[in-house]
Order: structure tokens, then C-alpha cells, then sequence
């Protein structure tokens, strides 16, 4: 969509007079939308990890994979859209939390949720993930890149404290975590808790 508008706004400016001041106004709506359409592609990757849509079929593998009970706190970790978390909330009971760093997301997320009236089971916090605490979370996602898991994973053992919190990773891994679960042929892997972990 963002890219649409850029593409309208440039034809728009070509097609108007130089020396009108509406060709002005044009030049400065293409500028707002490249600035706008590079925040949004940048600064997820450098916070994170550039966003990749998920499909509907991932999204249901993995939540399905998480063996998620009513009541649960899911946290998803650069959740985009918030395809995981409305997913979660909707057909799974548990309150879905998405941590996006990227304002256009989440303003858009924010919108999806209000609309499918799930406010009081789905949020969205707009926030480097690295700062967020993670204590109340039951199950975390996430699909990253393998040097942010790596950073990740020492913030996860120190604060994921339920006794029965997972760890969902979608193509990337956790080395020195066992994987209790898995689907192979998507590249979705279960983690047990740490204290089992620890003891193995």
C-alpha cells in the first residue's frame, strides 16, 4: 500500500506543471512517503529483524504447536501485523501480547484488533523487545534472525519464570535449549522450560 501511494504521488509530480505550487506539495507527499516506507522497512531490521509475513498456515502450525491453554499469556516478539496475536486471542482463549518496534504496524495492528473487538484479550506494545520485561509470559514466539535469538537468549533464561513457559522459534534456533516439539518440514521448533533444560 505504502508503496502504491509512492508510486501515485511520483507519477502525480511528473504530470503537474514544474512551476506550479501543487508540484511543490507533491514532492514534499513523496518525500513523507519514502521517509515513512524507510522507517518501516529499516527500523524493525536494525532493532531485530527485517518483517516477513507470515502465512496463515505457519501462523496456525505454530500456535498450534505451542499447545496453548485458555487463560496462557503469549507474548509475540516483532509481531508485524499482529497476525499472531489476534490468531491467539481469537481461536486459542489465552491474552496475546505483539511487541513491535515499527509505529506503522502497530497502528495498523492496533486498528485490526478494535475492529475484531478483541481489546480485552489482544495488545499491542510499541517497544524494542529488548526492553520489554517478559516475566508473565507462558509462551513466547518468535521468527527473528539466528544472531537476534542469540542476544535473545540470555534475556529469555533470566526472565521467563513460569514452570511451563515454551519457547516457539520459527526457521531459527537455540543452541544449548532442547526441542520438545517440532515440525520439521516448517522449521517450527518448541522449546522446554529452562529448569528441565538446566537439568539434562
Amino acid at each position: 500500500m505504502i508503496i502504491a501511494g509512492l508510486s501515485a504521488a511520483v507519477i502525480l509530480t511528473l504530470s503537474v506543471p514544474t512551476n506550479s505550487s501543487m508540484a511543490l506539495i507533491l514532492s514534499w507527499i513523496v518525500l513523507l512517503v519514502a521517509v515513512i516506507t524507510t522507517v518501516s522497512v529499516m527500523l524493525p531490521e536494525v532493532k531485530g529483524a527485517p518483517w516477513v509475513p507470515t502465512s496463515s498456515k505457519i501462523v496456525n502450525k505454530v500456535l498450534a504447536i505451542a499447545e496453548l491453554k485458555p487463560g496462557e499469556v503469549l507474548y509475540d516478539l516483532g509481531s508485524g501485523d499482529g497476525r499472531i496475536v489476534i490468531a491467539a486471542a481469537r481461536d486459542f482463549g489465552v491474552r496475546a501480547v505483539g511487541i513491535e518496534i515499527d509505529p506503522f504496524r502497530v497502528f495498523y495492528s492496533r486498528l485490526r484488533i478494535s475492529l475484531l473487538h478483541l481489546q480485552d484479550k489482544a495488545r499491542i506494545v510499541r517497544a524494542n523487545f529488548f526492553d520489554i520485561q517478559l516475566g508473565e509470559a507462558d509462551v513466547v514466539v518468535l521468527y527473528l534472525l539466528q544472531q537476534t535469538n542469540n542476544k535473545l537468549q540470555r534475556k529469555l533464561e533470566r526472565e521467563l519464570i513460569k514452570p511451563n513457559y515454551r519457547v516457539v522459534s520459527v526457521v531459527w534456533k537455540f543452541e544449548g535449549w532442547e526441542v520438545i516439539r517440532c515440525d520439521d518440514k516448517e522449521m517450527i521448533y518448541v522449546y522446554k522450560p529452562r529448569s528441565e533444560t538446566k537439568s539434562a
